[in-house]
C-alpha cells in the first residue's frame, strides 16, 4: 500500500504525497486512524497522477497523525466490446489498474497475517488458562476446599439444630429457631 504520514502542527493545510494513482477518489486521508470523508479535503494531482497535494480547509490539530494513502476501488474501468479492436493503451491501463488493486490487497493480507499471528498466540494463551482452570476443577481441588470448609465450620458450630427447635443456650453456637 502506498502511504505517507505526517504529524499535524495546527498551521499547515497542504500535505504532499508522491505515489501513483488513477483518479482523485483513489486518495484517502485519515486523521488518528479515522478515515475522513472526501469532502473534508481536496486532492490536487500532478499532471501524470504520480503524486500531488492534499489540501485541508482547516489545518489538522497539533500532534494529530495524518495518513495519506491509496485505496483503489475494485471496479471495471474499461469495457471491451466483442466486435471492437482492443487499444493497447487501454489494455495496459487496465492491467496497471488491476496490478495496483492487487498490490493494495496484498498489503492488507500481510497485515492480516500479522494479526493472525497475534490472534493465534492470544488464543493459545486463553486455551492454556481454560485448561488449567478445568484441571483444577476436575482434579478435586474444589471438593477439597469444600470439605476443608465443612470441617472448619463443624469445629466452630457444635449444634446445627433445626429451625423449629428452640436454642438451648443463647451463648452457644446453636442455630435453633430464630
Amino acid at each position: 500500500m502506498y502511504k505517507i504520514s505526517y504529524i499535524g502542527d495546527g498551521e499547515n493545510t497542504e500535505f504532499v504525497f508522491s505515489f501513483p494513482f488513477f483518479q482523485e477518489s483513489d486518495i484517502k486521508v485519515s486523521i488518528d486512524n479515522e478515515i475522513l470523508n472526501n469532502t473534508q479535503y481536496d486532492v490536487n494531482p500532478n499532471d501524470n497522477f504520480t503524486g500531488g497535494v492534499v489540501v485541508f480547509a482547516n489545518a489538522p490539530a497539533i500532534n494529530k497523525n495524518i495518513d495519506i494513502f491509496r485505496q483503489v476501488e475494485l471496479a471495471r474501468v474499461i469495457d471491451y466490446q466483442p466486435t471492437s479492436k482492443i487499444d493497447p493503451e487501454d489494455l495496459n491501463s487496465d492491467f496497471n489498474f488491476l496490478l495496483a488493486a492487487l498490490q493494495d490487497i496484498q498489503t492488507i493480507n500481510l497485515d492480516l497475517a500479522q494479526w493472525s499471528n497475534v490472534h493465534d498466540n492470544l488464543l493459545n494463551k486463553i486455551d492454556y488458562v481454560i485448561q488449567t482452570i478445568e484441571d483444577k476443577l476436575s482434579g478435586g481441588a474444589v471438593l477439597g476446599l469444600y470439605y476443608n470448609l465443612v470441617s472448619v465450620l463443624d469445629s466452630l458450630i457444635n449444634d446445627y439444630g433445626s429451625v423449629d427447635e428452640d436454642a438451648d443456650d443463647e451463648n452457644n453456637d446453636d442455630y435453633g429457631s430464630i
